[in-house]
């Protein structure tokens, strides 16, 4: 009996001492930290990280139309073109974005003929300015100078459209 129990006893020994060890590795890595710590400050002295900005909802964050570019002798928004070039088999309007590029967020559809002030772009887009559904007659305020360059915000809609369906008319 007494033979059958040794190897049995080794092991648990074996483990004990195992286990024992781990505990001390373990405690020297707990002081170690304690001790780099201790050595570059309090938490009070660490700068937190600012929260991440939130991922945008369409993959690209929006972007405002910005007025101005002609200084403060010439109308807000230098253009005046209409849509144009619309399938009239497809779909027939044009998104209008919330940043130059067909990821961003659709905010409005516009028809052929409709005209907007083109105040800003960005590769191969325009920022435009324009009467949204309800707000005819509404003063958009882009035919007249203002004091510096400045993003959009006055009573009108404004986003962003493709160059390809935009008609020249002045400016």
């Amino acid at each position: 009996m007494n033979i059958r129990l040794a190897p049995a006893i080794a092991a648990i020994v074996l483990s004990s001492m195992t286990l024992s060890a781990c505990q001390e590795y373990q405690q020297d890595r707990v002081e170690d930290a304690a001790q780099e710590i201790t050595e570059f400050g309090t938490d009070e002295e660490f700068v937190e990280n600012p929260a991440p900005s939130p991922t945008p909802k369409f993959g690209v964050e929006p972007r405002p139309v910005r007025i101005g570019f002609d200084g403060p002798d010439f109308d807000a928004c230098g253009s005046y073109g209409e849509i144009t070039g619309l399938n009239p088999d497809g779909d027939n309007f044009l998104s209008v974005r919330a940043a130059p590029s067909t990821d961003a967020e659709e905010l409005d559809r516009l028809t052929s003929g409709t005209g907007v002030s083109m105040c800003d772009s960005a590769n191969g887009w325009i920022g435009i300015v324009y009467e949204g559904s309800g707000t005819a007659g509404t003063d958009c305020g882009v035919g007249s100078p203002v004091e510096s360059e400045r993003d959009y915000d006055g009573a009108c809609r404004s986003g962003w459209i493709s160059e390809r369906f935009v008609e020249l008319i002045a400016g």
